[in-house]
């Protein structure tokens, strides 16, 4: 008797098959706390599609979608994406299925009709590509800092360029004489600490954020998170205030630090970096393998994380009408990055002048 194919399900949900999808995610090249169930669950929106392909009972590969009207047409984008910017994101498949579950993504994605395909945060080793319409494009989106973690804290802290070490002793010490200590939250405790977060970071950035009008989706999905003892809450603080925090994610043996905020009184200078130092120690003693800082080249990261990881956007067109709209979502993020560029040489040129 011939074995039955794998067949493709699309679901609003994963329901019942999200343990296996997690598992999936612990398989894959680069597992990232944005593919999770409870990432997806917690912050995605109400017209989401479950690509599942399934062998039976067992699942053997998927890709979390969700929809939206853009240009007139639907838009398919990463799942839970938008302003939370999910990185390193993929389809899933077990080993020896990637073939088949591209097969069956590509049979969905290139079914009759005009539509539009915007995928960012896509892992830049990813096969996605191989199931999109064509002609589909493929662009460096962002890079993410990261680093290795060595068995034991003081290796790694002594690869640290050595002005800067002396510079975190320095203010490691005189914030321990102000009383601040770190601290880290899980679970329940976790969550409750998301209101620090929240008004820190309101002081911080006030209506510049881009964060806080998403905060609702980020704390729903951290709640899930926290279920799953994924989520910790890193914390600087005195008996009266929280000084700094940082919010990371924990899966499959990688800290992924996603979101921060701080008092920016000068009495507290360098307090983030400080609370940086302690994640990385508690990192190494608790066994991780790395510590990745996501997107984003903030200078204070380099001095921590010296490797990068490149993530890239795919752009494609099914029908007549998704390819001229994919075609115009290329010329105008084009002449975005053509308008970065200028901005950027114009204040190095800037710079260059000035006494």
């Amino acid at each position: 008797m011939k074995a039955r194919a794998p067949d493709l399900l699309v679901l609003p949900r994963l329901g019942g098959w999200a343990s296996q999808w997690d598992q999936l995610v612990d398989q894959s090249p680069l597992p990232s706390p944005f593919l999770r169930s409870w990432w997806l669950t917690g912050t995605g929106g109400p017209r989401g599609h479950f690509l599942l392909v399934v062998d039976d009972d067992r699942l053997v590969g998927g890709l979390a979608l969700e929809e939206e009207r853009r240009l007139g047409l639907p838009c398919l984008r990463v799942m839970g994406g938008g302003r939370l910017c999910p990185d390193h994101l993929d389809l899933l498949a077990a080993p020896s299925q990637e073939d088949t579950t591209i097969s069956l993504l590509r049979s969905w994605l290139h079914r009759p009709g005009g539509r539009l395909l915007d995928l960012k945060g896509i892992r830049a080793g990813s096969r996605l590509i191989e199931a999109l319409p064509g002609p589909a494009r493929r662009e460096t989106f962002a890079v993410a800092p990261w680093t290795p973690l060595p068995n034991d804290a003081p290796t790694y802290l002594a690869s640290l360029p050595s002005q800067f070490r002396r510079q975190i002793r320095r203010s490691s010490a005189r914030l321990a004489a102000e009383g601040a200590t770190h601290r880290t939250s899980r679970g329940l405790s976790a969550v409750r600490s998301l209101d620090t977060l929240r008004e820190l970071h309101q002081a911080q950035w006030g209506d510049r954020s881009r964060f806080l009008p998403e905060f609702n989706r980020f704390a729903s999905g951290c709640r899930l998170g926290a279920e799953a003892d994924e989520v910790v809450v890193h914390e600087l603080a005195t008996e009266e205030r929280v000084i700094s925090t940082f919010v990371a994610f924990e899966v499959a043996g990688r800290v992924s630090l996603y979101q921060s905020a701080r008092l920016t009184d000068h009495r507290w200078r360098d307090a983030a970096a400080v609370l940086l130092t302690a994640i990385f120690t508690d990192a190494c003693d608790r066994g991780f393998t790395e510590v990745d800082f996501l997107r984003g080249e903030e200078l204070y990261k380099n001095k921590f994380a010296p490797r990068r990881r490149e993530m890239i956007r795919l752009l494609a067109g099914s029908g007549v009408t998704g390819r001229v709209a994919s075609a115009s979502e290329r010329a105008r993020s084009g002449a975005g990055r053509v308008a970065v560029r200028t901005v950027r040489a114009s204040r190095a040129a800037f710079a260059q002048r000035k006494p």
